[in-house]
C-alpha cells in the first residue's frame, strides 16, 4: 500500500472517532446540558429532557445513514464524507455556543434540537463512510485498516474521557455548569472542521471509479429489490456490537454500583476494557485477513453466547476482579467488532455498498445500543435475576451466528479479481 493509500485511511479514521466522540461527550454533560435549556417549570428533569434529545438526534442517525448512503453511491464517497464532516462540525460548534434558556427562552430548546437532528442526520454516513473507504482502498488488508477505523473509535473515547476528567479536575462544578461542559463541543466542533480541511485532499476509491465507468442505477431501489437479504444479515451481526456495547459501556457503571462496587474499580475496568479492545480489533481485524473473515466473527458470536453468562454470574457473585472480567470481555468482544464492518461491507458491490452498509451499522448500532440499557433494567425486574441483561447479548449472538453464514465466501476471489480489473485499467490507460 502507498504512503497516499494509508493517508487515505488515517484521514477516512477520523469519521468513526467524530462520531463516537460527539455521543460520549453530550452523554457526559447532558446533566449540564439540561438546566442549560430547559426550564425548570416544565415538572420534568432537565436530564431526561437532555437525553430525549440525545434519542432524537441518535433516530436522525438513521435517515441520515440511508439518504447519505444512497449519495455517496450516486455520487461518491468523497463529496458525501466530506460534507458531513463539515456540516456535523459546524452544528458541534453552535450547540457550544447557544446562548441558554435564561437568555433566549423557549428559542434555546428549539435551537438544541434542530442542531442535534442535523448533526445526527451527518453522523449517520460517518462510521460507514470511515469503512467503506478501507474496503475500497485496499485490497490485500482490508480487515487490518478497517481495525484502524475502529481503533480510532476508542481512541476517541479516551480523549472524550480524559477531557471530561480534566474538565472537572482543573474547574468547580458551579464552572463547569456555566460553561465548562461548552468546552467539549467547542474542541468536538473543532475536530470535525479539521477533519473536513483535511478530507478535502482525499481522492475517489479506485473502487467506486471503475465500478462507475460502466453503470449508475439508484441504489436504494437494488438494496431493497436485491439486496435486502444481505442488510437484514448486516443488521443481525451489527446489533451484537451495538448491544454488547451498550450494556457495558452505557448499562454497566450504574448497575455495578448498585452492586456495591466501589466507582474507582468501575472506571479501573472500563478503561482495561478500552484498551485491550482497541488493540484487539487490530489483530482480529489481521487475523480476519488471513482466514476466512466470517469463521473469526462467528468463533466470536459462540464465545459470547458461552460467555455473557458466566460474566454476568461472577459480576453478580464477586467471584473475580472486576479487571479481569472486563478484559476477558474485550477480548471476546474484539473478535466480532474488529470484523464485523468489513465482514458487512464485502456483502454489497460497489453500486449498493455505501446505502447497504449504512443502513446495516445505523439500525443495528444505533438501536440496540440506545435501548440495551433500558432493556436490561426491564429484563432484570420482571425475571427477578441479576444476570437477565445476558439474555441480551446471547440472543444477538444466535442472530449474528446464523448471519455469518451468510457473509461471502469468496472474498479473497473478490479481491484478487479488483486487483485484475485495476490492472487491466491500468494498462489500457
Amino acid at each position: 500500500m502507498s504512503v497516499h493509500q494509508r493517508w487515505m485511511i488515517a484521514i477516512a479514521s477520523t469519521g468513526g472517532a467524530l462520531e463516537v466522540f460527539d455521543f460520549v461527550i453530550y452523554g457526559f454533560f447532558a446533566q449540564n446540558i439540561g438546566r442549560a435549556f430547559f426550564s425548570p417549570s416544565t415538572g420534568i428533569a432537565p436530564a431526561t429532557l437532555s437525553f430525549l434529545v440525545l434519542a432524537t438526534g441518535q433516530l436522525a442517525r438513521l435517515t441520515g445513514g440511508m439518504l447519505l448512503g444512497r449519495l455517496g453511491d450516486l455520487y461518491g464517497r468523497r463529496l458525501v464524507f466530506a460534507a458531513s464532516a463539515m456540516i456535523a462540525g459546524v452544528c458541534t460548534l453552535l450547540i457550544g455556543v447557544i446562548p441558554p434558556y435564561a437568555v433566549l427562552g423557549i428559542a434555546a430548546p428549539l435551537l438544541l434540537i434542530l442542531l442535534r437532528v442535523v448533526q445526527g442526520f451527518c453522523l449517520g454516513g460517518e462510521l460507514p463512510g470511515a469503512v467503506i473507504y478501507a474496503v475500497e482502498t485496499a485490497h490485500a488488508r482490508r480487515g487490518l485498516l478497517c481495525g484502524v477505523v475502529f481503533f480510532a473509535v476508542n481512541i476517541a473515547l479516551l480523549l472524550a474521557s480524559g477531557g471530561n476528567l480534566l474538565l472537572h479536575v482543573l474547574l468547580t462544578p458551579a464552572q463547569v455548569d456555566a460553561y465548562g461542559w461548552r468546552i467539549g463541543f467547542l474542541s468536538g466542533g473543532l475536530f470535525g472542521l479539521a477533519s473536513f480541511f483535511l478530507r478535502r485532499n482525499l481522492t475517489e476509491t479506485d473502487e467506486y471509479i471503475r465500478e462507475f465507468r460502466v453503470r449508475r442505477n439508484e441504489p436504494l431501489r437494488l438494496l431493497f429489490s436485491k439486496h435486502l437479504a444481505s442488510t437484514v444479515r448486516g443488521v443481525a451481526a451489527a446489533s451484537l456490537v451495538g448491544v454488547s456495547g451498550g450494556l457495558l459501556v452505557a448499562h454497566l457503571p450504574p448497575w455495578l454500583q448498585a452492586l456495591h462496587y466501589d466507582s474507582a474499580s468501575v472506571a479501573r475496568a472500563q478503561l482495561a476494557y478500552v484498551l485491550l479492545i482497541s488493540f484487539g480489533i487490530l489483530a482480529t481485524g489481521f487475523l480476519g485477513d488471513c482466514i476466512p473473515r466470517r469463521y473469526v466473527f462467528r468463533a466470536g458470536t459462540v464465545m459470547w453466547m458461552a460467555f455473557a453468562p458466566l460474566f454476568y454470574l461472577a459480576v453478580d457473585a464477586h467471584i473475580a476482579s472486576l479487571t479481569l472480567l472486563f478484559s476477558a470481555a474485550a477480548v471476546v468482544a474484539s473478535f466480532v467488532n474488529g470484523t464485523y464492518a468489513c465482514a458487512i461491507a464485502e456483502m454489497f458491490p460497489v453500486d449498493v455498498r455505501f446505502s447497504g452498509l449504512a443502513m446495516a451499522i445505523n439500525l443495528g448500532l444505533a438501536i440496540p445500543m440506545g435501548l440495551a440499557p433500558l432493556t436490561a433494567n426491564l429484563l432484570s425486574v420482571h425475571l427477578h435475576s441479576s444476570i437477565a441483561p445476558a439474555l441480551l447479548i446471547v440472543v444477538c449472538a444466535m442472530f449474528a451466528f446464523t448471519a455469518s453464514f451468510g457473509m461471502n465466501r469468496d472474498a479473497s476471489s473478490q479481491m484478487a479479481r479488483t486487483r485484475r480489473g485495476a490492472s487491466l485499467s491500468a494498462g489500457s490507460e
